[in-house]
């Protein structure tokens, strides 16, 4: 019954992530746990989440979701990856020591020392935040602290 509610679980885990884009996030890791009266899954170990074209890698990834109507109906609002974060969209890497993904808005907010990297260029600042579907991001730096790109022109 358990070995049966864990795969159900990860089945409409996957299933039920089609937002904006077409296809389902998919996760890998060394373990997962369900809390659903939290209505919240971890994986942790060796955690690799993809969604076309968009992969992060982390130590632990928290999924968020709501019930929607009937028991079958799940939708992922958020994601959390914490630790070593490391993703990869395109021709660009980011790394950070946390980074929230929300669904609704396709927006990656990443924290703990962020830095992105687009071939030979950076950028770095306290606070990175990556609008997927708008092609855009905003470097935010902290009082006293400066954004900083390093750009090579071609």
């Amino acid at each position: 019954m358990a070995r049966f509610l864990i795969l159900s679980v990860f089945f409409w885990l996957c299933a039920a992530a089609v937002g904006q884009a077409k296809g389902p996030i998919t996760i890998k890791s060394d373990r997962m746990e369900v809390l659903q009266n939290q209505q919240v899954v971890i994986f942790s170990g060796n955690v690799v989440a993809q969604k076309e074209g968009l992969t992060i890698y982390a130590d632990r990834l928290i999924v968020y979701y709501t019930k929607g109507k009937g028991e079958e109906k799940r939708e992922v609002t958020k994601l959390v990856a914490i630790g070593h974060v490391k993703i990869h969209k395109d021709d660009w890497i980011a790394r950070a020591g946390k980074a929230v993904y929300f669904r609704d808005q396709e927006k990656i907010v990443l924290e703990d020392n962020p830095q992105i990297w687009q071939g030979d260029n950076t950028v770095r600042g306290d606070r990175i935040i990556l609008y997927l579907n708008e092609d855009r991001s905003v470097v935010e730096a902290a009082p006293g602290h400066k954004a900083e790109a390093v750009i090579f022109p071609e």
